[in-house]
């Protein structure tokens, strides 16, 4: 039987070695790979297990949202069309799909840590295992959610709102990734405060509802160049979210140039982030264990 890895905790910064410390990093995450399922599998059976509705779950916030704003819409509460190249309701819909899968991508990392708190403090293993799993767990609910899209475009298509263009629909699991990418950055490097303080948990719920609608989901770019339309348009979501959506319906996107910075300045940010967890955790972990 070969002999269990011994891992030694000293008091010296982690980064004094540099060499050894992104070493273990590589070594962790090629090691994760079987817990890291093992884990997704748990909290996504644990998630809908004690519900009536089960998986419909995935697709009630999306439809939810999608209702309301063509409710509101059709009652005159606010006037927009779509974005000049769909429909209104194809722009909400897909943009209120895409922005779950944003809003899944940030809230995965902590979401997974915590409910991994009691093994973190009592078991020594990867924690990487966790950043993987909260990555399969966002990878999971965009797939479940994808059975939504297809009658949803079949259904929009039979009224005429879409016509069926299938020149870029292989690049749109890319935009996917693009926006999962973007908002697990965002997680990861709020994951270690998020453990320790409550308040970042709470907070998000109301931060995320303000962002949606500075992000071209259920809300257009205003075409009057004034100081909503520049936050709309550089907000770091709206990129992705807007290249995703115009690649699955066959459309030209938007802000393209935008996207092309995004996509490295947030894989950037993700290995910051993931640096971060490592060398927080150890501390977050023995706070949590007095």
């Amino acid at each position: 039987m070969s002999d269990l890895p011994v891992r030694i905790y000293s008091p010296e910064p982690a980064l004094k070695r540099p060499g050894q410390f992104f070493q273990d990093m590589f070594s962790d995450i090629r090691a994760s790979g079987e817990l890291s399922m093992a884990l997704a599998r748990r909290d996504f059976s644990a998630k809908y297990r004690q519900s009536l509705l089960g998986y419909v779950w995935a697709f009630l916030p999306a439809l939810g949202t999608t209702f309301t704003f063509l409710f509101l819409r059709s009652g005159g509460v606010f006037q927009t069309g779509g974005d000049g190249q769909m429909a209104y309701p194809v722009y909400v819909f897909i943009g209120t799909v895409l922005w779950q899968v944003f809003t899944d991508a940030v809230n995965g990392p902590l979401r997974m840590v915590t409910s991994s708190r009691a093994m973190l403090v009592k078991i020594n293993f990867p924690r990487e295992a966790l950043i993987m799993a909260g990555m399969f767990m966002t990878l999971l609910n965009f797939l479940i959610r994808l059975l939504l899209i297809v009658p949803g475009l079949i259904f929009f298509a039979s009224r005429g709102m879409y016509e069926f263009d299938v020149h870029s629909l292989y690049l749109f699991p890319l935009g996917v990734m693009a926006i999962i990418l973007v908002g697990y950055s965002i997680g990861l490097i709020l994951t270690p405060i998020g453990l320790l303080y409550r308040d970042i948990q709470m907070a998000m719920s109301m931060i995320m509802t303000f962002w949606m609608f500075l992000t071209p989901v259920v809300l257009t770019i205003p075409e009057r160049v004034n100081i909503q339309a520049l936050v709309m348009r550089w907000n770091p979501v709206s990129s992705v979210l807007d290249t995703a959506r115009a690649w699955l319906l066959g459309l030209e996107p938007m802000l393209m140039e935008q996207f092309i910075w995004m996509v490295p300045f947030a894989a950037v940010l993700l290995c910051i982030g993931w640096v971060m967890f490592r060398i927080a955790l150890p501390h977050v972990i023995a706070r949590l264990g007095m």
